[in-house]
């Protein structure tokens, strides 16, 4: 079968047309729904938003049925052994379903079971433009040697990214007003290598920095081509999930992208921080603080801050800012990514110095596009912990572990690598 010739099934990298809609429903499609109950509508001047519609802040879900198809990469329910089988000596043995992109042909496992089929849309290779961002052509595709991440298209993803007009029209027609089809771009950086993601201390900080790059160039070039075809008011979430408990279906370390294209406005806790950030103005809090005297700085470089937040969401949840004012995950510099990527290995050795759960999310939190909004980026590193109860009637969380103690614990961690 030629490249060409494949035909995505549907909802694959997001597509839905003539070929594979004929069986399905309109409640087949990705529903974003918001929540009655705790959802607000914005002025219509708010941040400087278009004014063509409505625009809501409060909870929202995502409801897409693909999501449950993506392939599980971990082999076993996950044990405090995973981290530790693999080495240097062993990585270029690990198969998964990412190496058939690379190696552009079908992969088989163990026992003759397909892994992959090498089809991809792959958006970024390193910084490199190759398919554009609402394309609907898989390919297998020639990866270079000297390539060390690429960005591709999420094949089993959240949002619809490419949808035949007459469906369109058709599937909004039929759903009811407070149901609407979730429009958006998932993208997907791994490294070209296998690292694997529960010992982050593995993969070389040429190969991180690498990732965050092909991201970035990769959101860039996704909005422009978004603004392009009128839409606007686009927020975008980077961010990692590392193990099988906060949310990863790969073991391969990889990022994910959520470019929503739905145009009607942002959840609650990005209005708190959007709303946080207008009332500081000019007297930026990340800019002028001292992290408790210092006590809860874990690590400080030339570009970034690391510290234990005083309002953890988790024990040990760790918090880092670049110390430059920027709005976004894109604006960030080639020195300022490289500090970040040798930064988040120290961290993340020193948490797994200390037995941390090696289960943790990295998110990013950014201005979304088209905001007129004064914003200091910031990251979360969050480490897996169950919660329950009060915590999840309200938000608010309970911690034990007092963040300045917690921090102690990390930097004595971090001297022998400092």
């Amino acid at each position: 079968m030629a490249d060409s010739d494949y035909k995505p099934k549907f909802m694959e990298w997001g597509i839905i047309n003539k070929n594979n809609f004929k069986d399905k429903t309109t409640y087949d499609v990705p529903i974003k729904r918001w929540d009655p109950l705790s959802t607000i509508t914005l002025a219509p001047d708010e941040f400087g938003l278009h004014r063509s519609q409505r625009r809501f802040s409060g909870h929202y879900s995502y409801i897409s049925p693909i999501r449950g198809e993506r392939p599980k990469g971990y082999k076993t329910k996950e044990k405090k052994s995973d981290a530790k089988e693999y080495t240097l000596e062993n990585l270029a043995k690990v198969k998964d379903v990412f190496m058939a992109i690379n190696e552009g042909k079908i992969l088989y496992g163990d026992g003759g079971k397909i892994l992959g089929d090498g089809y991809t849309i792959m958006i970024m290779e390193d910084d490199k433009k190759r398919e554009k961002p609402f394309s609907d052509i898989p390919h297998r595709v020639k990866i270079s040697k000297s390539t060390k991440a690429m960005t591709l298209i999420n094949r089993y993803p959240s949002m619809a990214r490419v949808i035949d007009p007459e469906i369109k029209k058709s599937i909004q027609e039929k759903l009811p007003k407070h149901l609407k089809l979730a429009e958006g771009i998932n993208l997907v950086t791994i490294s070209k290598d296998f690292y694997p993601s529960l010992n982050f201390s593995l993969i070389p900080y040429e190969v991180l920095e690498a990732i965050f790059i092909s991201m970035k160039e990769a959101i860039i070039y996704c909005i422009l081509e978004a603004i392009e075809k009128d839409f606007y008011d686009i927020p975008v979430n980077p961010f990692f999930n590392i193990g099988t408990k906060v949310g990863g279906s790969q073991p391969r370390i990889h990022s994910q992208v959520y470019i929503d294209l739905n145009g009607d406005g942002h959840g609650s806790r990005l209005e708190s921080f959007l709303k946080a950030f207008e009332q500081m103005g000019d007297a930026c809090h990340l800019c002028e603080t001292t992290h408790g005297e210092t006590d809860r700085i874990v690590l400080k470089t030339e570009f970034w801050t690391f510290y234990t937040t005083g309002s953890p969401i988790r024990n040990y949840h760790i918090r880092f800012h670049p110390n430059e004012h920027l709005r976004r995950f894109s604006q960030l510099k080639i020195n300022q990514m490289t500090d970040l990527a040798k930064s988040l290995k120290l961290i993340f050795q020193a948490m797994d110095d200390i037995n941390l759960d090696r289960n943790r999310n990295i998110l990013f939190n950014c201005c979304p596009y088209g905001y007129d909004a004064n914003f200091h980026m910031f990251g979360d590193i969050i480490p897996h912990e169950i919660i329950g109860g009060a915590e999840m009637a309200d938000d608010m969380r309970v911690a034990r572990k007092l963040p300045l103690i917690a921090a102690a614990e990390i930097r004595k961690s971090l001297e022998k690598y400092l």
